[in-house]
């Protein structure tokens, strides 16, 4: 037993899966061809050694078993936290990191003074980078393949579509709902399909419709009786043994973000996010109407300058306790910016605890957002809070982290 190797402070053994294939819809710039290939069918890559870097290749194996215009396959979740099954947030990616994430209210961000990240106030509408295409939304479905099950490693498929984000993360909702909960032994069809987006063109400054191919998420059945028996008597006996044979493990994915970062930068990132680029399902700037407000040009964000590029180091989370590189480095200046990077650091924890507390208690965040703060305000507020807020925010925080203390022993 090592603790922070094998086994978490609690002395719960931590079980790390690694991603041994990749399943897409589209492709990387090649020799032939200088961009993003989108594709209306899956393609399954596994890893190879290259010179310098870990790169991916065709799987032949896998693409002689399913086809090679395969546009659906079954696969078997492998979780019951829904940030483990698919995590999402805006990012921001580069060839060699990535630069940017954040959930719409706050996020964090290297810079140049904190290689390792920083609390960032502007996310979503009104982020500069959000609405030049630096930034975008991502998700990541990690799942075992039902047809090549394996023990040690799952599988992986990253979007940038807001179509795919919301119609994955909505069908995972919905099969927790029929089965308390539960996702992991669950049995569902990945899909690819093609339907009709509205985006709007950041040239003409106009919305226009597109056709696009996104990914869903399903589970069949001949009739409903049969469907929620599959889905309750799948969970059921997984739950079971994993109760059994685990005694709480805690599950997490690793990747390399180093490896992971030219493969991403290249494929949904490509010419460094320049107006004009997209993700491989889009085919077009923005495939979301909910992007239109942002997809405006804006002045640039005033902490968008040259610093903000540099630093090559990385990490695997949030440096939620870093306080603000400008306010370190120039002090208060009359101006506030030491309150202003206290409450980015309290709104970054208020929402970190808020997050464990709706996955222990199978919530919603905006409800626990609510509870927290005895109705004062909403989960679309907490991005809106000032420096007078600060009180109720670290009381709202207080609440949740002692509650979530006590439900854990």
């Amino acid at each position: 037993m090592i603790i922070g190797v094998t086994h978490d402070h609690d002395g719960r053994v931590v079980q790390r899966l690694s991603v041994s294939t990749k399943v897409s819809i589209g492709l990387p710039p090649n020799g032939d061809r200088n961009h993003p290939a989108k594709l209306d069918h899956f393609v399954f890559l596994r890893k190879k050694k290259s010179a310098n870097r870990v790169e991916w290749e065709a799987d032949p194996e896998l693409t002689q078993h399913y086809g090679e215009q395969c546009r659906e396959l079954h696969i078997m979740l492998i979780d019951d936290d829904i940030e483990n099954v698919f995590p999402s947030s805006y990012a921001w990616w580069t060839a060699i990191e990535r630069k940017c994430w954040g959930d719409g209210v706050s996020a964090t961000r290297r810079t140049a003074d904190k290689p390792g990240g920083e609390p960032w106030p502007q996310c979503g509408n009104g982020c500069a980078e959000l609405a030049a295409g630096l930034c975008k939304p991502s998700g990541d479905l990690r799942f075992v393949l039902a047809d090549f099950p394996r023990l040690g490693s799952v599988c992986r498929i990253h979007t940038c579509s807001y179509r795919s984000i919301r119609q994955i993360h909505s069908a995972l909702e919905e099969i927790q709902t029929f089965t308390g909960g539960r996702l992991a032994g669950i049995t569902a069809k990945l899909t690819v399909r093609p339907e009709e987006a509205t985006y709007f063109d950041r040239k003409e400054k106009r919305k226009k419709t597109a056709s696009i191919w996104a990914l869903s998420l399903e589970v069949e059945g001949d009739d409903m009786q049969k469907l929620i028996a599959n889905l309750t008597e799948n969970a059921r006996l997984f739950a079971e043994t994993r109760k059994l044979l685990s005694g709480g493990k805690v599950l997490e994915v690793v990747e390399d973000e180093q490896e992971q970062a030219p493969e991403l930068a290249a494929e949904f990132y490509p010419a460094n996010g320049f107006p004009g680029n997209d993700s491989a399902e889009t085919g077009r700037s923005s495939a979301d109407p909910l992007l239109s407000a942002a997809s405006t040009p804006q002045p640039p964000s005033p902490h968008s300058n040259s610093a903000s590029n540099g630093g090559n180091g990385y990490g695997k989370s949030p440096a939620n306790g870093a306080a603000s590189a400008h306010a370190g480095k120039n002090g208060n200046n009359g101006n506030g910016s030491h309150r202003s990077s206290g409450l980015n650091q309290l709104r970054n924890e208020f929402l970190a605890t808020a997050r464990r507390v709706a996955t222990r208690k199978n919530q919603a965040i905006g409800e626990v957002v609510e509870w927290a703060s005895r109705g004062v305000f909403k989960y679309g507020d907490v991005g809106h809070l000032t420096e007078s807020d600060i009180p109720k925010l670290r009381a709202a925080t207080q609440l949740m982290a002692s509650t979530f203390a006590g439900a854990a022993r």
